[in-house]
């Protein structure tokens, strides 16, 4: 395969994780009783009612991610590494729930850091203006984990601007998926 090739395969396997990821998680939402949005983390979902559901979705992600980050590395090999590492955080979090404590928030660090930050190397490689936007959509990512983990480790909802853990956790993820889905669906229909 040539590189284009295959960038568009390792597009498409991060795409499909995206987008299982998105459905399964909000079908967890669905289906647990006493779930908030707005007070409950993201990962409360793999240890609610039916853990099952969020944590085969982003172990899935995960393996998405690192088996299509693979088919960027004739592209970016710095993007592989993001990705490859972001894929080992979000099955992290599948594998190690919120009940493994500091081990669980480490992995989930690494698929929220590595994943925004991956954008910053498309508008490096790439340099047109929608790539500016994903690298912005990267840097609201960064800055919403920066104030989300001082509100966690200083005990302080301050910084969560009133949107509550899951808010503010919310706010780390939608971007990231965001940049993500424009940059893997245009390269799936690019020449």
């Amino acid at each position: 395969m040539n590189e284009n090739s295959e960038k568009k395969m390792g597009a498409f396997l991060i795409l499909i994780g995206l987008l299982e990821f998105y459905i399964f998680t909000n079908i967890a939402e669905f289906v647990q009783p006493v779930y908030s949005v707005s007070h409950n983390s993201i990962s409360h979902l793999g240890i609610a009612t039916d853990p099952y559901i969020f944590n085969g979705a982003i172990i899935v992600l995960g393996i998405c991610e690192i088996v299509g980050g693979y088919f960027f590395r004739k592209y970016s090999m710095a993007f592989f590494i993001f990705m490859f590492l972001a894929g080992i955080g979000s099955a992290g979090v599948g594998i190690f729930n919120e009940n493994y404590g500091y081990i669980h928030f480490v992995f989930a660090v690494f698929a929220f850091l590595l994943g925004a930050a991956a954008s910053y190397i498309i508008l490096y490689r790439e340099r047109k203006p929608i790539t500016v936007i994903w690298a912005i959509l990267g840097t609201i990512s960064i800055i919403a984990l920066i104030l989300f983990g001082i509100g966690i480790l200083g005990k302080d909802t301050f910084f969560y601007f009133g949107l509550g853990e899951g808010g503010m956790e919310r706010m780390i993820l939608i971007p990231d998926v965001m940049w993500a889905l424009g940059y893997t669906s245009s390269v799936m229909y690019s020449d």
